[in-house]
């Protein structure tokens, strides 16, 4: 279903703060239907009904809008309970709060595919607003961990570095493809097998491993590096 846009006058008499939703609005599904490379203010403006001289007055310029559709993305997100029920165990827990983090993918992916390509290759993208949004989002799988730990079903032995890279690059190397548009992926599928690799290694009651969960990281820092690598080539 398409937004519902203001006329040119309805849209001027709307409060200023309306204003910028509407651009914003109109922003994320014109980055829905043609991707980061292909967006254009100008597409925005004509869906808005305005020119696009009109939304200068409120962004920068075209980054800064899809920057600012990022982080409004990203406070959607923040704002939703992502862990699943306490009372559930951590195996059930971890599966749903790594499900809803592909989720989060699979129904945005221009969006992460600018934030992946675009903003992360930024050397001030440490300092950015989005940087800080995406640890607090990605912290929910992290929070299952911990839990886990203080419920006894998870060891305490391991790096919690180590653990975060390997789901994280995990789920980077699964859904590269899609986010190039060259396929799809089972959600349940890469969810579960993330959460079986990640409970083999660290469950309560298994010795310790810690060795050979860091090779399996070793080997997806290895397989990020080299997306990395076709990120750079595309860009070019």
């Amino acid at each position: 279903m398409g937004i519902q846009t203001p006329t040119r006058p309805a849209f001027r008499r709307l409060p200023r703060d309306q204003r910028v939703s509407a651009i914003m609005a109109a922003a994320r599904v014109v980055l829905r239907e043609k991707g980061y490379e292909q967006f254009s203010t100008a597409d925005v403006a004509e869906r808005c009904g305005i020119s696009e001289g009109t939304i200068y007055k409120y962004f920068i310029n075209k980054r800064d809008l899809m920057i600012q559709v990022a982080e409004a993305w990203y406070d959607e997100l923040a704002a939703q309970e992502r862990v699943g029920n306490p009372d559930r165990p951590i195996r059930d827990r971890l599966h749903v709060a790594i499900s809803n983090h592909l989720l989060f993918i699979r129904r945005e992916p221009q969006l992460t595919r600018f934030i992946l390509m675009d903003l992360r290759s930024d050397p001030a993208f440490r300092q950015t607003r989005i940087f800080a949004l995406n640890k607090q989002v990605t912290a929910w799988v992290m929070d299952v961990v911990e839990e886990g730990v203080r419920r006894g079903e998870l060891r305490d032995d391991f790096s919690r570095k180590v653990v975060r890279n390997l789901i994280f690059g995990y789920l980077e190397h699964q859904v590269w493809a899609f986010l190039r548009g060259e396929g799809d992926f089972s959600l349940q599928e890469c969810a579960a097998e993330i959460t079986d690799i990640v409970l083999r290694g660290i469950a309560a009651g298994t010795p310790g491993r810690t060795g050979s969960v860091e090779d399996l990281v070793a080997r997806m820092e290895a397989m990020i590096r080299q997306l990395q690598d076709e990120v750079a080539a595309l860009r070019k």
